[in-house]
């Protein structure tokens, strides 16, 4: 905690960001998109006056950012986070990066065209309940019931899920509609096929995006407005950064991968099996082989490890482990979640740890080897963490003494394991014909 001149004693200011394709996303394990760039410059041009200061980015889930910002977890929030009368009672906002912003309800394409509040009755949306989206369907559902009429009714999602995920999801017709900024909508159009930009409508007009931080700080609010007035959009190099990602969209295609889906299907048996087998989540199992492989049984990585899973041949012979012809894809996925199931209760059995951490560790140490997690455990108690969690405690031992990749490994796999469980859940709602998570009108 504390203002700009405590965090030049410490060396450090810490950025809070969450994953969002575009603005801030790993690729080839490096950190891409226009808050990272903005980020690498600001950093630079606060080194020009603080030599020895420098910037470290914490990604963290969407609806952590605020109350970690707060906690004193980091000292900046930058993740498209839009100015609103309920955020400003809480923390403080430096001056904007973007202006006259929209939220803009996103359909499918063959919705018919919004122009009018009544439209909206009786419709779906899908949002994160944290965003500031929620309190524009909290207006709207208020007209609509001074009109006496019915709610536009709200879907919760799960957090992590990022914006472009929601919009896949109105695209290939799992949900019936989402809310979208209007420099984020730009970005989507052309990229996705079946979905619709409804522009007559805006649920919010002239938001302000803006970098966020604790109301405690006007000396570090005064170094950031500095920098906002030369990358702000607008400016020679806010317009290079945005007109990169946004006005440019080919590097979208290494990014998205429509049949991601599709592949978690075709294994969704044989992943049950198993997981089943072993006691773990057929979900997170899935999750797994994505990151491994993108569920892929024909790859071999340089080491020499195989399928789905990446096994190791040496692995598979284990005498832990025991499965032969792991080139074969029902037996890969076993050998990968029977190592699996043998690493957790070697080394993370302990009811001081809860189970979900136990699963996190033992991903950790699939991806890293559990002598190293291990050791992460020990260092971490010695820094004065708690070593039975993994997220803001292990983890940030791992980062630190390791490498950024087992950290990445588990973040990405969780995210996968919701995306997953978020269409399951749509699948059931659809099935069992129930279309209302939770209504508001008030």
């Amino acid at each position: 905690m504390g203002d700009l001149d405590v965090l030049k004693t410490k060396g450090m200011v810490r950025v809070l960001v969450s994953a969002d394709l575009g603005f801030y996303y790993i690729e080839d394990g490096k950190p891409k998109g226009i808050v990272a760039e903005m980020l690498y410059h600001f950093e630079k041009n606060l080194r020009k006056k603080h030599p020895y200061l420098n910037v470290q980015i914490i990604p963290i889930q969407r609806d952590d950012l605020l109350p970690s910002l707060q906690s004193g977890y980091g000292d900046i929030a930058v993740a498209n986070l839009t100015v609103t009368d309920k955020r400003l009672q809480a923390i403080d906002f430096s001056d904007p990066m973007i202006t006259s912003v929209k939220e803009l309800i996103i359909t499918g394409k063959k919705s018919p065209p919004i122009t009018d509040i009544k439209q909206l009755s009786d419709k779906e949306v899908w949002i994160r309940a944290s965003s500031s989206y929620f309190e524009s369907v909290q207006r709207v559902n208020k007209e609509l019931n001074r009109l006496d009429l019915s709610p536009l009714h709200v879907h919760f999602v799960e957090e992590s899920l990022q914006d472009y995920e929601l919009i896949e999801l109105v695209n290939q017709g799992y949900i019936q509609g989402t809310i979208l900024d209007s420099h984020k909508a730009k970005l989507w159009t052309d990229v996705m096929e079946n979905i619709q930009v409804h522009t007559d409508l805006p649920l919010r007009e002239n938001g302000r995006i803006a970098w966020a931080l604790r109301k405690d700080s006007p000396i570090l609010k005064k170094e950031i407005n500095k920098y906002v007035k030369t990358s702000r959009s607008g400016t020679l190099l806010g317009n290079v950064i945005y007109q990169k990602y946004i006005d440019n969209t080919r590097w979208l295609g290494r990014a998205l991968n429509p049949n991601k889906v599709d592949k978690v299907a075709k294994l969704a048996d044989v992943f049950e099996k198993y997981s089943s087998k072993y006691e773990f989540d057929p979900l997170m199992m899935s999750a797994q082989g994505f990151q491994e492989s993108g569920l892929d049984q024909s790859r071999v990585s340089h080491r020499g490890a195989i399928g789905v899973m990446q096994v190791l041949p040496s692995t598979a012979r284990d005498k832990n482990v025991n499965i032969k012809n792991i080139h074969k894809v029902d037996n890969n996925i076993h050998a990968g979640v029977k190592y699996m199931r043998f690493i957790k209760d070697r080394y993370f059995d302990d009811p001081a740890i809860s189970p979900d951490n136990q699963i996190y560790f033992t991903l950790a140490s699939y991806n890293a080897g559990p002598a190293k997690i291990r050791k992460m455990r020990a260092i971490a108690k010695e820094k004065g963490y708690n070593p039975n969690i993994w997220f803001k405690n292990v983890e940030i031992i791992t980062r630190k003494y390791v490498s950024k990749e087992p950290v990445t490994y588990v973040t990405n796999i969780n995210r996968y394991f919701v995306i997953y469980k978020q269409l399951q859940a749509i699948n059931t709602i659809r099935e069992n014909g129930t279309a209302r998570l939770l209504q508001t009108s008030d």
